[in-house]
Protein backbone atom coordinates (compact mmCIF):
# COMPACT_ATOMS: atom_id res chain seq x y z
CA UNK A 1 0.00 0.00 0.00
CA UNK A 2 2.72 2.24 1.01
CA UNK A 3 4.75 2.00 -1.58
CA UNK A 4 1.53 2.20 -4.07
CA UNK A 5 1.03 6.04 -2.65
CA UNK A 6 4.48 6.45 -3.14
CA UNK A 7 4.55 5.46 -6.56
CA UNK A 8 1.28 7.69 -7.30
CA UNK A 9 2.90 10.84 -5.91
CA UNK A 10 6.10 10.43 -7.72
CA UNK A 11 3.97 10.53 -10.93
CA UNK A 12 2.14 13.62 -9.72
CA UNK A 13 5.59 15.21 -9.04
CA UNK A 14 6.87 14.38 -12.85
CA UNK A 15 3.65 15.51 -14.58
CA UNK A 16 3.96 18.94 -12.60
CA UNK A 17 8.16 19.02 -13.71
CA UNK A 18 9.13 20.41 -16.76
CA UNK A 19 11.28 16.92 -17.67
CA UNK A 20 8.15 15.61 -18.53
CA UNK A 21 7.58 16.73 -22.37
CA UNK A 22 3.67 16.64 -23.14
CA UNK A 23 0.99 14.95 -25.28
CA UNK A 24 1.92 17.35 -28.18
CA UNK A 25 4.21 20.12 -28.53
CA UNK A 26 2.24 22.24 -30.41
CA UNK A 27 3.39 26.00 -28.47
CA UNK A 28 5.84 26.67 -31.23
CA UNK A 29 3.58 26.29 -34.02
CA UNK A 30 0.37 27.59 -32.62
CA UNK A 31 2.47 30.58 -32.04
CA UNK A 32 4.92 30.97 -34.31
CA UNK A 33 3.12 30.56 -37.56
CA UNK A 34 3.97 27.71 -39.20
CA UNK A 35 0.96 26.79 -40.92
CA UNK A 36 -0.56 23.31 -41.30
CA UNK A 37 -3.24 21.46 -43.03
CA UNK A 38 -6.66 23.88 -42.85
CA UNK A 39 -9.08 21.35 -41.33
CA UNK A 40 -13.14 21.38 -41.11
CA UNK A 41 -13.77 24.32 -39.12
CA UNK A 42 -17.25 24.18 -36.15
CA UNK A 43 -20.29 25.32 -38.14
CA UNK A 44 -20.81 28.22 -36.77
CA UNK A 45 -17.04 29.61 -37.91
CA UNK A 46 -16.17 31.32 -40.79
CA UNK A 47 -13.48 29.17 -42.41
CA UNK A 48 -11.31 30.68 -44.23
CA UNK A 49 -10.58 30.24 -48.58
CA UNK A 50 -7.47 28.24 -48.53
CA UNK A 51 -5.92 30.46 -51.21
CA UNK A 52 -3.33 32.69 -51.01
CA UNK A 53 -1.19 34.81 -53.33
CA UNK A 54 0.89 37.87 -54.34
CA UNK A 55 0.47 39.12 -58.02
CA UNK A 56 1.71 42.47 -57.95
CA UNK A 57 1.32 44.04 -61.83
CA UNK A 58 3.49 46.90 -61.17
CA UNK A 59 0.13 49.55 -61.04
CA UNK A 60 0.74 52.63 -59.35
CA UNK A 61 -2.57 54.32 -57.28
CA UNK A 62 -3.81 54.46 -53.44
CA UNK A 63 -3.50 51.44 -51.61
CA UNK A 64 -5.42 49.38 -48.91
CA UNK A 65 -5.92 46.13 -46.98
CA UNK A 66 -9.60 44.85 -46.91
CA UNK A 67 -9.60 42.05 -44.04
CA UNK A 68 -13.28 39.77 -44.38
CA UNK A 69 -13.66 38.44 -41.19
CA UNK A 70 -16.69 35.83 -42.43
CA UNK A 71 -14.35 34.98 -45.15
CA UNK A 72 -11.13 34.68 -43.38
CA UNK A 73 -9.29 36.37 -45.84
CA UNK A 74 -7.14 39.59 -45.96
CA UNK A 75 -6.82 41.06 -49.26
CA UNK A 76 -3.98 43.68 -50.27
CA UNK A 77 -5.74 46.51 -53.01
CA UNK A 78 -3.95 48.61 -55.74
CA UNK A 79 -5.70 51.29 -57.61
CA UNK A 80 -9.04 49.37 -57.33
CA UNK A 81 -7.82 45.60 -57.48
CA UNK A 82 -6.37 43.24 -55.64
CA UNK A 83 -2.58 42.44 -55.96
CA UNK A 84 -2.29 39.55 -53.17
CA UNK A 85 -4.28 37.61 -51.07
CA UNK A 86 -3.64 36.36 -47.89
CA UNK A 87 -5.81 33.07 -45.86
CA UNK A 88 -5.99 34.38 -42.28
CA UNK A 89 -7.07 33.63 -38.33
CA UNK A 90 -8.78 36.40 -36.79
CA UNK A 91 -10.11 36.06 -33.19
CA UNK A 92 -12.22 33.41 -31.31
CA UNK A 93 -15.97 34.81 -30.28
CA UNK A 94 -14.81 35.43 -26.82
CA UNK A 95 -12.14 37.20 -28.21
CA UNK A 96 -13.11 39.13 -31.30
CA UNK A 97 -11.37 40.60 -33.74
CA UNK A 98 -12.93 44.50 -34.06
CA UNK A 99 -14.84 45.57 -37.23
CA UNK A 100 -14.03 49.38 -38.29
CA UNK A 101 -11.86 51.27 -39.88
CA UNK A 102 -7.91 51.55 -39.30
CA UNK A 103 -4.96 52.82 -40.19
CA UNK A 104 -1.33 51.31 -39.65
CA UNK A 105 0.40 52.34 -36.88
CA UNK A 106 3.39 50.96 -36.42
CA UNK A 107 5.62 48.41 -38.37
CA UNK A 108 7.86 45.46 -36.27
CA UNK A 109 9.15 42.80 -38.25
CA UNK A 110 10.28 41.53 -35.57
CA UNK A 111 7.99 41.88 -32.99
CA UNK A 112 6.42 39.62 -29.38
CA UNK A 113 3.70 39.47 -28.21
CA UNK A 114 3.87 41.60 -24.25
CA UNK A 115 0.25 39.53 -23.77
CA UNK A 116 0.38 35.92 -24.67
CA UNK A 117 3.25 33.60 -24.92
CA UNK A 118 3.93 29.61 -23.80
CA UNK A 119 6.10 28.04 -21.19
CA UNK A 120 8.55 25.48 -22.36
CA UNK A 121 11.06 23.33 -20.80
CA UNK A 122 15.28 23.11 -21.16
CA UNK A 123 14.46 21.10 -24.45
CA UNK A 124 12.08 23.41 -25.85
CA UNK A 125 8.67 21.22 -25.04
CA UNK A 126 5.82 23.45 -24.63
CA UNK A 127 4.31 22.41 -20.94
CA UNK A 128 2.26 25.87 -21.82
CA UNK A 129 0.80 26.49 -24.44
CA UNK A 130 -1.20 29.89 -23.64
CA UNK A 131 0.24 31.38 -20.84
CA UNK A 132 0.73 35.05 -20.39
CA UNK A 133 3.73 36.95 -18.74
CA UNK A 134 2.05 36.11 -15.41
CA UNK A 135 1.78 32.32 -15.49
CA UNK A 136 3.10 30.18 -12.74
CA UNK A 137 6.67 29.00 -14.91
CA UNK A 138 8.08 25.55 -12.99
CA UNK A 139 11.58 24.92 -12.07
CA UNK A 140 13.86 24.72 -15.26
CA UNK A 141 11.47 26.22 -17.23
CA UNK A 142 11.21 29.25 -18.72
CA UNK A 143 8.40 32.12 -20.91
CA UNK A 144 8.66 32.87 -24.29
CA UNK A 145 6.56 35.64 -25.49
CA UNK A 146 4.76 34.97 -28.98
CA UNK A 147 6.78 35.53 -31.72
CA UNK A 148 4.79 37.89 -34.36
CA UNK A 149 6.83 38.87 -36.77
CA UNK A 150 5.61 40.67 -39.61
CA UNK A 151 3.56 43.23 -37.41
CA UNK A 152 1.52 45.63 -38.27
CA UNK A 153 -0.32 47.66 -35.55
CA UNK A 154 -3.80 48.37 -35.88
CA UNK A 155 -4.72 49.17 -32.65
CA UNK A 156 -2.55 50.68 -29.28
CA UNK A 157 -4.47 47.87 -27.33
CA UNK A 158 -2.46 44.84 -29.13
CA UNK A 159 -4.83 44.36 -32.67
CA UNK A 160 -2.42 43.99 -35.58
CA UNK A 161 -1.84 41.74 -38.26
CA UNK A 162 1.14 39.41 -38.46
CA UNK A 163 2.22 36.13 -39.28
CA UNK A 164 0.59 33.33 -37.31
CA UNK A 165 -0.75 29.71 -37.23
CA UNK A 166 -3.80 29.01 -39.81
CA UNK A 167 -5.85 26.44 -38.28
CA UNK A 168 -8.44 27.31 -41.11
CA UNK A 169 -11.17 29.30 -38.66
CA UNK A 170 -11.22 31.99 -36.55
CA UNK A 171 -8.09 30.91 -33.40
CA UNK A 172 -6.73 34.36 -32.40
CA UNK A 173 -6.40 36.43 -29.23
CA UNK A 174 -7.92 38.81 -31.43
CA UNK A 175 -5.10 39.81 -33.66
CA UNK A 176 -5.22 38.69 -37.59
CA UNK A 177 -2.95 36.07 -38.26
CA UNK A 178 -1.48 35.73 -41.87
CA UNK A 179 -0.26 33.38 -44.30
CA UNK A 180 3.22 33.05 -43.66
CA UNK A 181 3.99 32.63 -47.42
CA UNK A 182 2.44 36.21 -48.08
CA UNK A 183 2.69 38.24 -45.05
CA UNK A 184 6.15 39.65 -45.76
CA UNK A 185 5.17 40.76 -49.45
CA UNK A 186 1.96 42.61 -47.14
CA UNK A 187 4.40 44.10 -45.03
CA UNK A 188 6.90 45.47 -47.82
CA UNK A 189 3.89 46.79 -49.24
CA UNK A 190 2.26 48.55 -46.56
CA UNK A 191 3.23 51.88 -44.69
CA UNK A 192 2.56 53.42 -41.21
CA UNK A 193 -1.10 55.24 -42.30
CA UNK A 194 -2.09 52.75 -44.36
CA UNK A 195 -6.25 52.25 -44.43
CA UNK A 196 -6.94 49.17 -43.30
CA UNK A 197 -11.17 48.37 -43.31
CA UNK A 198 -12.00 44.93 -40.97
CA UNK A 199 -15.70 43.86 -42.28
CA UNK A 200 -17.87 40.95 -40.77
Amino acid sequence: MKSTVLSALAGLFLLASCTTPPKENLGANYLAGLGGPVPTAPQQLGVAEPVSYWDDDGSQGESYIVVDLRRQVAEFYRAGHVIGVAAISSGTEMRATPSGDYKILEKDIDHVSSSYGHVEDSAGNSVNNDATPRSPVPPGCKYVPAPMNFFMRLTWDGVGMHQGYLPGYPASHGCIRMDRNVVPKFYENAYVGMPVKVIR
